[in-house]
C-alpha cells in the first residue's frame, strides 16, 4: 500500500496477535535489511505510545543491526512530524515507524519513509532471524538512540510567532488523545508567557481510551464541554501520531476540516502573503458550508482559488511531487493538514500552533473569525 502525501511511504498494519505477531515483525525487518544493506542504506526507527511500541521498536532496531544496516533508535514516543523533519534533516537515509498512525487501538503496524523508486519492500520474505531475548537487552550508545522532538521543537519555534501567542494570554485546551505529542504545546506556548495551554489526555495510554486516536473518529466530548463552560479561546484536538487536528471554539463547536483548512489558508495569505493552491475535502453536508456554497467572494478576497475535492489525495500528490508550485495547504476529511511552505507532509502541531498565532493576532475572537468567513462563503459573488 503506497501513502498519499509522500510517494515513497509504504506501510504493513494488521490487528496484535492475528497479525502483528513478533514473528510477522522481525520477517519483515529482516527482508527491509537486506534490501537496506545491498544499497548502502542507513536507518531510523521511531514508534508512537500503542501497546508495547518501545518494546517492538527495539527489537526491529536490532534485527536491522544485526543484518548489518547503520541504525539509529528514536528516545521516545514520537510524532511522525518529527520523524520527517529528522529525514529532512539527514538523520538517516529511510525511517521506519512503529506505529498503525491513526487506526484503532487494536492495530499496530510498520510504516516505511523510503524512495519508493529504491525498489524497498516490508513484504515478509526473508528467513526468520535466529531466537533471541524479546526486548533485547544491553544499552543503546548516543549515536543510536537519538532524540528527535527537540530539534522538532526548535524548527517550530523558528516558523510560529510564539511570543504573539504568550503576549495575548489565551487560554487554549489541548487534547493530546494520549499520543506522541504530549507535552509539546504546552511547552511551546508556555514558556514565560501569558498564555495558558491546558493538556488533557496526555498520559500515553496503549488503549487510547478504547477508541481511535483520531479526532474526527471520536466525539471530543470532554475537550469541547472544557471549552465551553471555561469561556477559553480554542480547543486544539490532535490525533496520536501527530498527523491531524480538530478545531473547537468557544462554544465548544467541532469545526469541520475544510472549514479549518480556509481559515487558515486566508490567515497565510493575508498575513504572510503566501500563495498556492488550496486543496481540500468537500465540506460534510451537515456542516455550515456544505457544497462550498458561494465561494467566489472568499476566493476574491484572498486571492486564492479552492479545489473542494471528495478524496484530496490523489490532487496533494499530484501538486507535491509533480507540479512545480507546492499546495499553499492540503487538508483530508480526517483532519490531516499540510502547510506547503514549511512541511510537504502532514503536521497538525505546526497547523495548531499557526491557529493559536491566527486567533492570538484577532485579539482571541476565534467565533468572528468563523462567522465573518461564513457569511463570506454565502454572499453573492
Amino acid at each position: 500500500m503506497i501513502v498519499p502525501y509522500r510517494p515513497y511511504t509504504l506501510t504493513w498494519q494488521a490487528i496484535y496477535t492475528e497479525g502483528f505477531t513478533l514473528d510477522q515483525v522481525r520477517r519483515r525487518t529482516a527482508t527491509l535489511a537486506d534490501g537496506l544493506v545491498s544499497r548502502g542504506m542507513s536507518c531510523l526507527v521511531a514508534y508512537d505510545t500503542r501497546f508495547m511500541g518501545a518494546l517492538f521498536a527495539r527489537d526491529v532496531e536490532a534485527v536491522l543491526r544485526m543484518r548489518g544496516v547503520r541504525v539509529t533508535l528514536a528516545a521516545a514516543p514520537t510524532p511522525l512530524p518529527a520523524v520527517h523533519h529528522a529525514l529532512d534533516q539527514r538523520v538517516a537515509d529511510c525511517a521506519l515507524y512503529i506505529s498503525a498512525c491513526n487506526r484503532a487501538y487494536v492495530y499496530n503496524g510498520l510504516t516505511l519513509l523510503a524512495n519508493n523508486a529504491l525498489g524497498l519492500t516490508l513484504e515478509a520474505h526473508a528467513e526468520l532471524p535466529p531466537a533471541a531475548i524479546f526486548p533485547p537487552t544491553g544499552d543503546l550508545t548516543p549515536d543510536q538512540a537519538r532524540d528527535l522532538r527537540g530539534p522538532y521543537l526548535d524548527a517550530l519555534r523558528a516558523i510560529v510567532d510564539l511570543d504573539l501567542v504568550r503576549r495575548n494570554s489565551l487560554t487554549i485546551f489541548v487534547d493530546a488523545m494520549n499520543g506522541t505529542t504530549a507535552g509539546m504545546l504546552p511547552t511551546l506556548l508556555g514558556e514565560g508567557g501569558q498564555t495558558r495551554a491546558i493538556e488533557i489526555n496526555r498520559d500515553p495510554d496503549p488503549l487510547f481510551g478504547r477508541s481511535a486516536p483520531d479526532p474526527f473518529a471520536t466525539s471530543l466530548v470532554r475537550l469541547k464541554k472544557l471549552v465551553r463552560e471555561s469561556d477559553s479561546h480554542l480547543g486544539l484536538a490532535i490525533s496520536a501520531d501527530g498527523t491531524a487536528l480538530a478545531l473547537v471554539d468557544k462554544h465548544g463547536e467541532q469545526l469541520d476540516p475544510a472549514e479549518t483548512a480556509l481559515l487558515l489558508a486566508a490567515y497565510l495569505a493575508r498575513q504572510y502573503r503566501q500563495r498556492g493552491p488550496l486543496v481540500i475535502p468537500a465540506p460534510a453536508p451537515d456542516t455550515p458550508l456544505a457544497g462550498l456554497p458561494r465561494v467566489g467572494a472568499w476566493e476574491e478576497s484572498t486571492g486564492l482559488r479552492i479545489e473542494g475535492l471528495s478524496d484530496p489525495a490523489l490532487r496533494l500528490h499530484e501538486l507535491i511531487f509533480q507540479e512545480r508550485t507546492p499546495p499553499l495547504l492540503g487538508a483530508t476529511t480526517n483532519g490531516e493538514v499540510i502547510i506547503g511552505r514549511y512541511a510537504l507532509y502532514p503536521d497538525a502541531v505546526l497547523a495548531g500552533l499557526l491557529c493559536a498565532e491566527m486567533v492570538a493576532r484577532s485579539g482571541g475572537d476565534l467565533r468572528s473569525l468563523i462567522e465573518a468567513q461564513r457569511e463570506q462563503m454565502t454572499r453573492v459573488g
